[in-house]
Parts: C-alpha cells; structure tokens; sequence
C-alpha cells in the first residue's frame, strides 16, 4: 500500500506544478542579450541578478513568472524614465519582440510569419504567445481582413505591452501602419482592437 499512496501524493504535485506560470529561457535571451544588452545602465544589470536573472552565467530553462515581471518593471524604469508609462510599457513590448527574431526560435517563427502575412499569423498568435512562456493565452475575432479584437487572458497589468508585442509581431509579418489600442481591461487580462494595413 505504501507504493500506492506515493503514486497518489506525485498525482497530487503534478497538477500544481503544471499551474507553475513559467516564462522560457530564449523569451529572455532575446530581450536581455539581444535587444537590450548595451541599453540598461549597471543599476539595471545589478537590479536584475537581484530579482534572479544573472546575465552573466547561462541562463535557466524557464523564470517564474513573478522574476519576469519584476525585471520587466524594473527595465521600463530604466529604459525609459521620460516616458509616461504605457507608452515605455508599449516599447518594451516591442523590444521583446526585437529580441526574439535574433533566437533560434524566433527566426523560425519569423519565417513563418512571413509566408502567412498578418492576419493569418495573428491566429497563431496564441502559439506564439505560448512559445514564449506556458500560461498567456489569446483568441481572435475577425472584423475583416485588416482588423480583429485580440484579447489575452493575463497581462501583467500593462495591457501596453502586449499592445507593442502585437504590433511588432504585425510588422514582421508585413503589416504595415499597425494600430492597436486597448478596448477594455478584463480581470487579469485585456482586450485589443488591432488594424492594419497591406
């Protein structure tokens, strides 16, 4: 019986760790030693070894989501502090982005975004989101062939960010003059209408 109730208490466990809100190593990479890596001041290098992302060992499979957001908060103040808030939110978003085609698995996914063109790579965009961590999730409606509503489960309380994510990720994929505003916040997450033009 001892065997069995050992197999009950891993069953148990499995569930909370797949709640686990993880963000993946190349998300970071990309943002930290591509798109940024000359940009932060040493005050930001040090503020982010002291939230648990040393830049200067390798880097860890997956960050929790809580390291994550509190290194993002602290490279938007230091990024930009003239800026009002959601517009450096806005930006970092981007940045992420910017960072991330420089990543094995960025460059696959502009590849793809590519051949797809905006509209079709906006519904992946979940896939995409879930490329870069394992608890954002998005579904899309269509209003027509250059517009949509995006909305995405949990947005850090910054519905900029994934504001500048979205229309990065609509430039790769040829979009241009990319607008994407906030519709409305919805518990942890957000809705976005998003227009484009081809």
């Amino acid at each position: 019986m001892q065997g069995l109730e050992g197999s009950r208490e891993l069953g148990a466990e499995r569930p909370a760790a797949a709640r686990r809100r993880l963000v993946f190593e190349h998300t970071v990479d990309g943002l930290f030693r591509f798109s940024l890596r000359s940009r932060l001041s040493s005050q930001a290098w040090n503020g982010l070894k002291a939230v648990g992302i040393d830049l200067s060992k390798p880097l860890l499979p997956a960050y929790t989501h809580d390291t994550w957001k509190r290194a993002l908060e602290l490279t938007v103040v230091d990024l930009y502090p003239l800026l009002p808030r959601e517009e450096g939110w806005r930006r970092l978003g981007q940045e992420v982005v910017n960072g991330m085609v420089h990543t094995v698995m960025g460059r696959a996914m502009v590849g793809v975004a590519r051949l797809l063109g905006p509209l079709r790579s906006l519904r992946r965009l979940n896939n995409t989101l879930r490329s870069g961590d394992n608890y954002v999730e998005s579904r899309l409606t269509e209003l027509s062939p250059t517009s949509c509503e995006v909305w995405i489960n949990e947005v850090m309380g910054q519905p900029a960010y994934y504001q500048g994510i979205v229309e990065a990720c609509l430039a790769l994929a040829g979009g241009q003059r990319a607008r994407v505003r906030v519709l409305a916040r919805e518990g942890t997450g957000a809705r976005l209408h998003v227009e484009w033009e081809e």
